[in-house]
C-alpha cells in the first residue's frame, strides 16, 4: 500500500521502526538462546517479536497517514476557507459602506446646490448643474454649461461654492477650477483656470456664500434679495 504522505519524515519513521524491530529481535534471540539453548524456539520467538514490533509500528503509521493527518489537513483547509470567506465578507461590507457614504455625500451636495441656486436658475439649468457635479465626481469633463449670468452672485461666491462641493468629492483644485470655468462660462469668461484654482478659498473681496468646513453639514445658502 502506497502512503499518501510519502515524505522524509515518513521514511525516517519507518527506518526507526525497522531498526528498532531488528534490535529488539536480536536482543530477544540472544536472551532466548541463553535461557533455553533451543535454537528453533529462539528463532520462532524472534520472528514473533519482529512481526509484533514491525506490525505495531506500521499500524501506527497507517492510522497517522490515512486518518489523523487528513483530519488535521482538512481542519486547516477548513479554517483557511473560513478565513477567506470572512475576508471576502468584510471586503463586501466595506465596499457597500463606502458606496453608501458616497451616495449620501452626493445627495447632500446635489440638494445643497439645487437649493442654493433655485432663485437664480431654471429647472433645466439646475439639472445641468447637477449633471456637471456628477461629472466632477467621476473625474470627467462637464457635459453642458449654464448660459445665464447670475445676478447678485459674485465670482467669490462661486469660488466658495466650488470648494464646498469639490473638496467633499475629493477633487483637486484644478479639477474644481475646470468645473467652475466650464459650468459658469459667462461668469468666468475672462478668468483663467489657473486663477480660479488659486482663489477657491479666498477670504477677501465681496461674497455672501461662505466656505463650509468639511466636518460641518452643507446648509444651502440664501443669497440676499437685493444682491448683497
Amino acid at each position: 500500500m502506497k502512503a499518501p504522505y510519502k515524505s522524509p519524515w515518513t521514511r525516517a519513521y519507518l527506518t526507526v521502526v525497522t531498526m528498532s524491530a531488528l534490535g529488539i529481535g536480536v536482543s530477544d534471540y540472544t536472551r532466548m538462546i541463553t535461557e533455553t539453548s533451543d535454537i528453533f524456539l529462539a528463532v520462532f520467538h524472534t520472528i514473533f517479536v519482529l512481526s509484533l514490533v514491525s506490525g505495531t509500528g506500521y499500524l501506527i503509521y497507517l492510522i497517522s497517514a490515512y486518518y489523523i493527518v487528513p483530519k488535521l489537513c482538512g481542519s486547516c483547509n477548513s479554517n483557511d476557507s473560513d478565513g477567506q470567506e470572512s475576508r471576502r465578507l468584510q471586503t463586501a461590507i466595506l465596499t457597500a459602506t463606502d458606496s453608501y457614504k458616497k451616495s449620501c455625500i452626493m445627495d447632500d451636495i446635489l440638494s445643497y446646490s439645487s437649493l442654493t441656486f433655485e432663485r437664480h436658475l431654471s429647472e433645466n439649468q439646475i439639472q445641468v448643474l447637477c449633471n456637471n457635479i456628477q461629472q466632477l465626481a467621476n473625474g470627467k469633463d462637464v457635459s453642458d454649461d449654464i448660459t445665464v449670468k447670475l445676478d447678485g452672485v459674485t465670482s467669490n461666491d462661486l469660488y466658495h461654492f466650488g470648494w464646498n462641493i469639490g473638496k467633499r468629492l475629493k477633487r483637486s483644485n484644478i479639477q474644481i477650477a475646470w468645473f467652475l470655468k466650464d459650468t459658469f462660462k459667462i461668469m468666468f469668461s475672462d478668468v483663467a483656470v489657473d486663477t480660479i484654482q488659486t482663489k477657491l478659498a479666498i477670504k477677501e473681496g465681496t461674497f455672501t456664500l461662505k466656505l463650509i468646513p468639511l466636518d460641518q453639514p452643507l446648509i444651502p445658502h440664501v443669497f440676499p434679495a437685493n444682491g448683497f
